[in-house]
């Protein structure tokens, strides 16, 4: 009698019960149950057998239903916005400090309420710390206040990341304009 062992083509773990195939950029993989949630709902992930789901879309908000033997699981995304159009104001400090005592809101209540350590809030009150924009969007929400205001081009790239460390491609070109 020979046993066959069904690996995951993502993490190596062995497949109990039936895998999931799917296609991801023309290669198709097994998958495990838990790897599929990962990636299944994702762009460029087509399920060829396995997992059923189903896509709900509404007003930018996409819920992917997947139901395996273990039960019914949701993916939710929402679409993300492009935090590079944005900044926070140069008075960020005093906007909160002034809205956070002007609603008579002690400094530990805010902080409770945005999702923060008070440490951090105290920061961002003092000028030390510039929040990110999730948290100026929380604060201007809950303050009532605006503290974000669209970015000035300044002809900087934003889009790429700026690397510590050469890539494969950076030795390519290097090597490229080193031979001409």
């Amino acid at each position: 009698m020979v046993c066959v062992v069904i690996t995951c083509d993502v993490c190596g773990a062995p497949i109990e019960g039936e895998p999931v195939i799917v296609e991801i950029d023309g290669a198709v993989l097994a998958l495990c149950h838990r790897c599929a949630r990962k990636y299944v709902g994702t762009r460029g992930v087509k399920v060829i057998k396995g997992l059923s789901q189903e896509v709900i879309s509404h007003q930018g908000i996409t819920a992917v239903r997947h139901e395996s033997k273990r039960g019914v699981t949701y993916r939710v995304s929402k679409p993300r916005v492009n935090i590079d159009r944005y900044e926070v104001v140069e008075n960020y400090a005093e906007l909160i400090k002034e809205a956070r005592e002007s609603l008579g809101m002690s400094r530990d209540v805010l902080a409770k309420v945005v999702g923060v350590k008070e440490s951090v809030l105290k920061r961002i009150e003092d000028g030390q710390l510039i929040p990110d924009i999730e948290l100026a969007r929380k604060l201007e929400r809950v303050l009532g206040i605006n503290l974000l205001k669209e970015a000035e081009d300044t002809g900087v790239e934003l889009n790429k990341p700026v690397n510590k460390y050469l890539t494969l491609g950076d030795v390519v070109t290097i090597r490229e304009k080193d031979r001409k």
